[in-house]
């Protein structure tokens, strides 16, 4: 069972809001009563109710309602708390799942770079490369701006013959872009069970294989990767900065996200204490993502 949190709110709160339930252990939070738009033209101004959920064991009700009445006090939402089997209210958002188009503008005009859709969306040939995914209650669908800026710097990696490590993989969808890209290894854990039986399956449908395990980074101890990629969020990044440090090569490449843009002094600082530089920095407001190595001069 788990304890469901839905909120009434414009889409820039409730972002707000699940970043600080993120530590919490609550997982993404969704739209609930509206489609996913192709193009997100949605109204931003509109209110509508956002749901994220966390399971009974790991339910701290104090800090989780002095969260959530900080905002309800200046009157920028309602919630309502409850305990569900999470695949009952996770099975709208899995039907109205819309196809993600990644699209980059060139010197060529507009270049079509992926497509995640479902399997039951028809296939779209124009894209260069094309991701099947069965999300179920796994975060990274490409829907959420943290997945997408984490793609876009994998998109500007050499992936040849690398050996890759994708750390809180979701649905694996990194882990599958990197395979898919010329990875000659990779690798992905998750914390959640349900989501390492979801990589497993997404890479299968691709004809991709990864290894995945259950737990942090740390099953991976003793081995060495060419890429780490992180999308988990900024208190975690921070915990587990020594761990990547361990685990990348000196010519290795660190790509972070799951953090607003904010706190990129605070990632910056700590990534500085094990001799890493920032080589990009891209934003999706409020979120940004980092791409990270020990030379200057590495792309």
């Amino acid at each position: 069972m788990f304890v469901v949190i839905r909120i009434k709110t414009v889409e820039s709160i409730a972002e707000v809001v699940y970043y600080e339930l993120a530590p919490l252990g609550f997982d993404a939070i969704m739209e609930e009563e509206s489609e996913y738009s192709e193009n997100n033209s949605k109204d931003p101004t509109e209110k509508t109710i956002w749901i994220t959920s966390v399971s009974e064991e790991n339910y701290n009700e104090t800090e989780v309602r002095e969260i959530l009445e900080n905002y309800t006090s200046q009157n920028l939402l309602t919630y309502s708390i409850s305990t569900e089997e999470k695949q009952n209210w996770n099975k709208k958002w899995e039907e109205n799942f819309q196809p993600i188009r990644l699209e980059y503008g060139s010197d060529k005009g507009i270049e079509k770079k992926c497509i995640i859709r479902a399997d039951f969306h028809e296939a779209e040939p124009d894209f260069e490369y094309e991701i099947i995914v069965t999300p179920k209650m796994s975060f990274g669908t490409g829907h959420h701006q943290t997945t997408r800026l984490m793609l876009g710097h994998q998109f500007e990696i050499n992936h040849t013959n690398k050996k890759v490590l994708d750390a809180g993989s979701g649905t694996g969808i990194l882990a599958i872009m990197a395979a898919k890209l010329g990875a000659k290894e990779v690798f992905a854990c998750d914390i959640e069970d349900w989501s390492v039986e979801n990589s497993l399956e997404n890479a299968e449908r691709n004809s991709i294989k990864i290894d995945s395990k259950h737990g942090t980074v740390k099953v991976f101890e003793g081995q060495k990767f060419d890429i780490l990629l992180a999308n988990i969020n900024k208190n975690v990044l921070l915990e587990e900065m020594p761990l990547y440090a361990e685990l990348l090569e000196k010519t290795g490449t660190l790509v972070l996200s799951g953090f607003h843009v904010k706190d990129v002094e605070d990632i910056s600082e700590r990534a500085t204490e094990f001799g890493w530089h920032i080589q990009k920095q891209t934003e999706e407001t409020p979120w940004c993502s980092l791409r990270l190595s020990l030379s200057v001069n590495h792309s």
